[in-house]
């Protein structure tokens, strides 16, 4: 089943849609911090981190054009998810909301400039959220996490997964666990809020530090419970869960609704799931 939307007034819909479109890319337009790449000081110097930062934004132009080759697959994408969601809702109310949402969505396909500019910020909002050194070490000896969002449905996607990858043209550092839309986000470990991302209808986020060593990343979030310094308990619930496109924290580069978890050791992305109880 197709949703099919009547717009009655289609000046005064089109005027709002003009006036959301420009809060977006102004208000969530800003400024992002970029982790470097660490390295090692014993005998690389200026040199060696001019290089690698050199081969950092090489490597980022280039993943920024292979998500831009695929704009409209993208969006159509997400448009295929907000439609197999209405085929499933009941709930009037959470229709007339997909509907809402579909319309911004197509308005934003037909605008090739608009689009290609809300890409390239959630595409930055994701580098700022996981910095970009990542690695296949093993799990640090005899730490653990609890699962931030209960895997009732498996992982939609896995860390470094090929599927995505395809799709999105960008390397999938972390893990996906799909789940309802608002769902609780919970802390995998006692630790402190490190940072907290709300980047309107962008790509918003949460990380946390655990002992100075260890960060975990909470993506695509609707909602944050707690600010930044504060300190949290495992199992504690920190955000609300999102990602449904064209919904606040989604951004554009989304599966559909689910919480996107990250783990950093030393500043490195590694794979969560060694450290996660195994899915029964």
């Amino acid at each position: 089943m197709e949703i099919r939307i009547h717009v009655p007034r289609p000046l005064l819909t089109f005027t709002a849609i003009a006036v959301f479109l420009l809060w977006w890319t102004g208000i969530v337009a800003m400024n992002f911090g970029v982790k470097k790449a660490q390295v090692d000081g014993s005998g690389g110097g200026a040199a060696s981190t001019l290089v690698a930062n050199a081969t950092q934004d090489f490597d980022r132009e280039r993943v920024k054009q292979s998500v831009l080759e695929r704009r409209e697959e993208i969006l159509r994408y997400e448009l295929q998810i907000l439609e197999q969601e209405a085929l499933k809702e009941k709930n009037p109310g959470k229709l007339k909301d997909l509907e809402e949402t579909r319309s911004v969505l197509l308005s934003i396909i037909r605008q090739r400039a608009e689009s290609e500019k809300l890409l390239k910020l959630s595409l930055e909002q994701l580098w700022d959220a996981e910095g970009t050194v990542y690695s296949d070490l093993a799990p640090s000896p005899g730490v653990s996490f609890l699962w931030p969002a209960e895997p009732a449905w498996g992982l939609s996607a896995t860390f470094l997964d090929s599927a995505y990858r395809e799709r999105f043209g960008v390397p999938h550092y972390a893990i996906d666990i799909p789940i309802a839309q608002e769902s609780a986000v919970k802390a995998a470990r006692d630790g402190t809020v490190l940072k907290v991302a709300l980047n309107g209808l962008g790509y918003s986020y949460i990380v946390l530090s655990h002992d100075g060593q260890m960060e975990t990343v909470y993506g695509h979030i609707s909602a944050a419970m707690v600010k930044e310094g504060e300190r949290v308990r495992a199992g504690q619930m920190v955000a609300l869960s999102g990602g449904r496109p064209g919904t606040p924290g989604a951004g554009l580069l989304t599966t559909g609704p689910h919480l996107h978890f990250g783990v950093r050791v030393g500043g490195t992305l590694v794979d969560p799931e060694p450290y996660l109880p195994k899915i029964r």
